[in-house]
């Protein structure tokens, strides 16, 4: 016959398996709720524009997983060469926890009971389990543990996520996750700091190019009226001794016709050179574009190409008057002669047809031929030195280019400039 206590062992024995049982069930979805923390983290340090929003979510999602009652995170400030608090805080209801805000946005909790700074000093992640009795005051008792995780771009402390629990300890495994999810948060901060190092590097170039542009265009003006107003003056003086020359025949024996001849070729000789020197000169800076403004010196470079090379110009201008500044004028111009330059040499075309104006905000010009079209692998050319200058000079002054071939109908560039551009660039 079974006694009392042998009908109860069994009963014991079950109740420990069942105990066993929901431990280990607890033990999993525990762990099912790290690894959904650590997908959900993943997924939007990936998807991140913006860390500020990445620290929030990432803030609420642990001190929900966690159930930590309070969480702050603070960020390095390279101008202060220190860590500061900033507005993203997590804060249960519990009035102990709202108190301990407080004192923590005054600076009053001693530095060695602020996991936090203790980071800076300490170089790891910090774990306080034992916070002594003679910090807690009657507001904030129970507030038992702290932790705070470091946030590291290499080997630059650039943020720290802190909390406090009045839990008496936080299990390793939790931890664990804390320090992988700080990973996650340094890599966004590392490609935001690239970002910034690559868009600080462009807008130097940029400037860098911009200096070379303006420096380039005064010595080209300089050489241009040098060449002008020198060799051309010297060659006009040549050009009329060798007329009054040929008028005074009668200095020269008729039959000296040898002698003659020269001299009808050196005055054909001077014309070319007369000619060459102020193609030269206007190539180098069109003075028309310094006394008469943009439009007419569009006008008539339009007139000199199509004389020069056949192809027919049609010039549009959706505007009577149009006056940009110097800048903006200049590049104008120089898109247009290395756009015309690239038709001549390349696109094979009969026609060029170019429209210049203006919109509320900008400046815009387009030119479209009608010749083979450019290939799209020809516009991300690195040798293709006259589209990339057209792009540095629109990009100079924050404006856009845009450059489309189509296989047999022609090659478009489409140029936009905005108004007061210099102010569009400093902005």
């Amino acid at each position: 016959m079974h006694t009392f206590a042998q009908e109860l062992y069994p009963i014991k024995d079950r109740n420990r398996r069942r105990s066993d049982i929901e431990s280990e069930t607890e033990e999993l979805l525990r762990k099912i709720s790290l690894l959904n923390l650590l997908q959900q983290i993943a997924t939007a340090a990936n998807e991140a524009d913006n860390t500020e929003n990445l620290l929030r979510f990432a803030l609420d999602r642990i001190c929900a997983v966690a159930k930590w009652d309070l969480g702050r995170v603070y960020l390095w400030s390279d101008s202060n060469n220190r860590l500061e608090g900033t507005p993203i805080w997590f804060v249960s209801e519990k009035e102990n926890f709202k108190s301990l805000r407080a004192e923590l946005e005054r600076g009053e909790i001693p530095k060695e009971w602020n996991p936090a700074l203790r980071v800076v000093e300490e170089g790891t992640a910090i774990r306080l389990t034992d916070i002594p009795l003679n910090l807690h005051k009657n507001e904030w008792k129970g507030i038992c543990s702290a932790y705070a995780t470091p946030i590291w771009v290499k080997e630059r402390l650039v943020g720290v996520l802190e909390f406090f629990s009045d839990a008496p300890d936080s299990d390793a495994s939790l931890l664990e996750a804390l320090s992988y999810i700080g990973s996650q948060i340094s890599r966004v901060f590392e490609r935001k700091i690239s970002e910034e190092n690559l868009k600080n590097s462009r807008e130097e170039l940029r400037s860098l190019s911009a200096r070379l542009q303006k420096a380039r265009e005064e010595e080209r003006l300089l050489v241009a009226r040098e060449i002008h107003d020198e060799l051309g003056q010297l060659l006009t003086v040549l050009k009329i001794d060798l007329t009054l020359l040929r008028q005074n025949r009668n200095l020269i024996p008729s039959t000296h016709t040898l002698l003659l001849e020269e001299l009808n070729e050196m005055s054909r000789l001077t014309d070319t050179a007369i000619q060459a020197v102020q193609r030269i000169a206007t190539e180098l800076r069109p003075l028309i574009l310094d006394d008469l403004g943009l439009l007419e010196g569009i006008e008539w470079h339009a007139k000199d190409f199509q004389k020069r090379t056949g192809i027919l110009c049609k010039v549009s201008l959706r505007t009577q008057s149009l006056f940009p500044d110097r800048d903006t004028s200049i590049a104008l111009f120089r898109i247009f002669q290395e756009t015309l330059t690239n038709v001549a040499r390349h696109s094979k075309a009969e026609t060029v047809s170019i429209r210049i104006g203006e919109g509320d905000s900008y400046y815009f010009m387009s030119i479209r031929d009608n010749g083979i079209g450019i290939r799209r692998e020809e516009l991300s050319d690195s040798r293709s030195l006259g589209l990339i200058g057209i792009r540095e000079r629109v990009i100079e002054l924050g404006g856009k280019a845009r450059i489309i071939g189509r296989e047999g109908k022609g090659t478009l560039v489409l140029v936009k400039i905005p108004r007061n551009s210099k102010e569009n660039v400093s902005k």
